[in-house]
């Protein structure tokens, strides 16, 4: 019988052979991966345009029982040599509503600007100057010869890089890093890469349909799935693809019209009295922008911010500026998650939450309040109640089953969130969706005395006259 100290011999000998053999593989393989994608290696410009479709969040959706998906179509262009890049992405999310939005970087500026005119109007916002980075990889990841680069470029493929294969297929995991693990998965007959699992930032992306485009040959279809998602975060086409001699200069620049404002750092809140007994809270950006009503001794806020901090710090401000009142009441529209998730401190501070009967029943079912949904007092709402000077309407639209308004005829004054969005500086956007157009007629033909529309995002008034013009321009 051998002695243990032989087998064991044996055994190390073995290991290390296999791992020599592994290791030559992976080196071996690695150089069948160079050769292969030699031609698209010295690719420093291109244009890549795709489109794809994205995961909702059920709180995002029509009905937060039935996710949907939203529709995006972009336009890339990336210039590697000189570092800018231009991008055009146009978003259709639920109900309609467009965003087209442009952003780029040149040798000076990282800017930013909307060509539908909602969320910006015409200003343009400035971006830092590490999107290009940000926005080069997160581009190369959607084209498989660019994907592969890292790896390709690995200085010690036999201390890093590991070798399998099973059924025709070879996985090579690099760790560029301690911290870095990702796996790349290759068919071999002929050589296609067939997924990507980055471990490290649990992703994985599956690559397929492969053919020619413009003269180079690449995978069209991309799935991929982020942080364990069972179904795909985002289905993606690729259209088209080329390259380029350098990004055409006027994509580099603002188009005529567009101006350059640097928005406001201050983040401080401020409250302004609107009306008899009705306050604006706000920052100097007009981002977000919260109500209350005060009836006595008793307070009623309409709109929850986005999240708990907010939330805490829309409270501490209303008891600053109202120390002998209580906040009893807390109005929410419709139950998209940014303007539920922020609910929770006033449930704590003992608010009755105000909202009609479909918003009550998904707040019920928001995961994040699971532990804390037996302490909410609920009170719903029906379309045309009153409750002291605010009228609340209910309607059935495109954006959500249920979303209210709070309507205070006396003041002239409508608080909504999203039937209605306009930038700060009133431009009328091109394309609105179509629950904007049934708030606007809904608004007109019930002949509702309105001088200011209190916008949740952005715009905190906007007048009659801006409503109309909006209405107009969007009315064939």
């Amino acid at each position: 019988m051998k002695s243990y100290l032989t087998i064991f011999a044996s055994a190390l000998l073995l290991f290390n052979f296999t791992q020599v053999t592994y290791a030559n593989n992976a080196t071996e393989f690695v150089n069948e991966l160079k050769e292969h994608y030699q031609s698209t290696r010295s690719i420093k410009a291109f244009s890549l345009t795709h489109s794809y479709l994205g995961q909702s969040n059920p709180y995002q959706s029509w009905d937060f029982k039935v996710t949907t998906r939203y529709k995006a179509f972009k336009v890339t262009d990336i210039d590697m040599t000189n570092e800018h890049y231009y991008q055009n992405v146009v978003h259709h999310y639920t109900g309609g509503l467009y965003f087209d939005e442009v952003h780029f970087q040149n040798d000076r500026h990282s800017l930013r600007y909307e060509r539908n005119g909602i969320s910006l109007g015409k200003r343009a916002a400035t971006q830092n100057m590490k999107s290009y980075e940000r926005y080069k990889n997160l581009t190369l990841m959607n084209i498989d010869f660019f994907a592969v680069n890292p790896l390709l470029e690995e200085q010690n493929v036999e201390q890093n890089v590991v070798y399998s294969k099973a059924n025709n297929k070879v996985t090579l995991t690099h760790h560029a890093s301690q911290k870095s693990e990702i796996e790349y998965t290759f068919s071999t007959n002929p050589i296609r890469l067939t997924s990507i699992n980055n471990k490290t930032r649990n992703r994985i992306f599956i690559y397929d349909d492969y053919k020619y485009n413009n003269g180079f040959y690449l995978a069209h279809s991309l799935i991929k799935h982020y942080n364990g998602d069972t179904l795909p975060s985002f289905i993606t086409r690729i259209e088209a693809f080329n390259t380029i001699d350098r990004i055409e200069p006027e994509k580099l620049v603002l188009p005529q019209g567009f101006y350059l404002k640097q928005s406001s750092n201050n983040r401080a809140l401020k409250v302004t009295s609107i009306a008899n007994k009705l306050y604006l809270i706000t920052d100097d950006s007009n981002h977000y922008n919260t109500l209350f009503y005060v009836n006595n001794n008793d307070i009623t806020v309409l709109g929850v911010p986005r999240n708990a901090n907010m939330a805490v710090d829309i409270i501490e401000k209303i008891k600053q500026v109202q120390p002998n009142k209580t906040i009893t009441g807390v109005y929410v529209t419709h139950p998209y998650s940014d303007h539920i998730a922020g609910l929770l401190p006033f449930v704590d501070n003992g608010s009755t939450v105000y909202a009609d009967n479909y918003t009550i029943s998904a707040i019920k079912q928001y995961v994040k309040f699971k532990n804390d949904i037996s302490r909410f007092k609920f009170s719903p709402i029906t379309h045309g109640q009153k409750m002291h000077d605010i009228q609340f309407f209910v309607l059935e639209n495109a954006r959500a089953k249920r979303q209210s308004f709070a309507y205070f005829k006396n003041a002239g004054i409508i608080f909504q969130t999203d039937f209605l969005e306009v930038a700060n500086d009133n431009t009328i956007a091109k394309l609105l969706p179509s629950y904007s157009h049934q708030f606007m007629k809904f608004v007109l033909k019930e002949k509702l005395n309105v001088k200011r529309i209190v916008g949740y995002h952005r715009n905190n008034n906007i007048t009659k006259d801006v409503m109309e013009k909006s209405l107009k321009a969007n009315t064939l």
